[in-house]
């Protein structure tokens, strides 16, 4: 059955009536042009991800889409279409390519179609050797400044720091806003975090600042209501903001603090309310690596979600040996959004997902 056309005017069409229009379509261009020079100023390398995987690291959220290869013994196998490239990523950095980047189309079946969503975009991965979470927040400032300035020299505008994006004056001037994320649910929730590892204490305290819990939720959900709800309204409108030190719960590939094992490494970028990228000192130990990827197997089967392959080689590439390094992914179409001073992620792409079924 072929999807049926809508009669809404495309964007190739609105472009081809309006050629001015191209100007803010080219900003997503800029941003990636300035991406790659960044990164080969600093002596990078770009890896060249696939966009199928034969097996994914286990995260218990993680929807990928899926589809079949036909291999040369003519047995079908079902493939992955890559929701990241970090698989690739940490098998060539245990090969030994060292510090490099990637800009690549991913996909991932859980996002809506919306104004912020699309279940394809364009992301940028980049992976820093002798690195932790805080030298990524450095990455981050320095990268979107220098994207800032390629954008205005090639639209023909002076450089600026402060513009607007819809109602807010951003501020992207060096000192971004850092958020320790384990202090914030104290000062704005009234929560700690060693009061809430165990499951059942977690959903007694949601009762009672009014949640409505059924106690089926998992830690992670339980831990999102109360990010989105509480914590997420208190970031400035007018300068980015990192936050940092997320529960040890919400993310299987991340290397644990030292000074406090209850938060991870991880780190995300957040500007004018829309998260931007997504960062953490790598998990090195193979062992605890394969421990954690059980158990999120274990949650997904709990969560009565669909099976994905065991990443095997991923272990076996981390077993090998990689060095100390920090990874980040970070969205170039919302970048783009706020470049643009665009409200819906569709106007910063030529075929956006929003067209298909209006």
């Amino acid at each position: 059955m072929s999807l049926k056309l809508n009669n809404l005017m495309k964007t190739w069409q609105k472009l081809k009536k309006d050629p001015k229009l191209f100007r803010r379509y080219f900003v997503k261009e800029y941003i990636i042009s300035a991406a790659r020079k960044f990164f080969e100023d600093r002596g990078y390398h770009e890896l060249e991800s696939p966009i199928f995987a034969f097996a994914l690291p286990q995260e218990r959220y993680l929807d990928p889409f899926r589809t079949s290869i036909q291999l040369p013994n003519s047995r079908k196998e079902e493939v992955y279409i890559i929701p990241t490239t970090e698989t690739y990523n940490k098998k060539i950095l245990a090969a030994g390519l060292g510090e490099h980047f990637v800009i690549s189309k991913v996909a991932r079946a859980m996002e809506d179609i919306g104004p912020d969503h699309s279940p394809e975009f364009t992301m940028l991965e980049w992976y820093h050797l002798n690195a932790n979470y805080f030298d990524l927040m450095d990455d981050c400032e320095n990268l979107l400044i220098s994207m800032k300035q390629f954008v205005d020299e090639k639209l023909g505008r002076e450089f600026s720091l402060e513009f607007t994006y819809q109602e807010h004056s951003i501020d992207i001037s060096p000192g971004w806003d850092r958020v320790d994320l384990s202090l914030a649910l104290e000062e704005h929730c009234d929560i700690k975090l060693s009061d809430i590892q165990d499951h059942k204490n977690f959903a007694e305290i949601m009762k009672s600042k009014g949640y409505n819990i059924n106690f089926k939720e998992d830690w992670q959900t339980l831990f999102e209501w109360v990010f989105a709800s509480e914590i997420e309204g208190q970031f400035s409108s007018r300068r980015p903001t990192f936050v940092y030190n997320y529960p040890k719960q919400v993310c299987p590939l991340t290397k644990l603090n030292t000074e406090n094992p209850l938060v991870c490494e991880k780190v995300e970028l957040y500007i004018a309310g829309k998260e931007i990228a997504n960062g953490y000192t790598e998990l090195r130990d193979w062992k605890e690596q394969k421990r954690r990827f059980k158990e999120e197997q274990a949650a997904r089967q709990k969560l009565g979600k669909r099976s994905i392959k065991f990443d095997y080689e991923l272990i076996e590439a981390l077993r090998s040996g990689i060095p100390p390094v920090a990874g980040i992914g970070m969205g170039l179409d919302r970048l783009a959004m706020i470049f643009t001073n665009t409200k819906n992620i569709s106007d910063v792409n030529y075929f956006p997902a929003q067209e298909w079924f209006e």
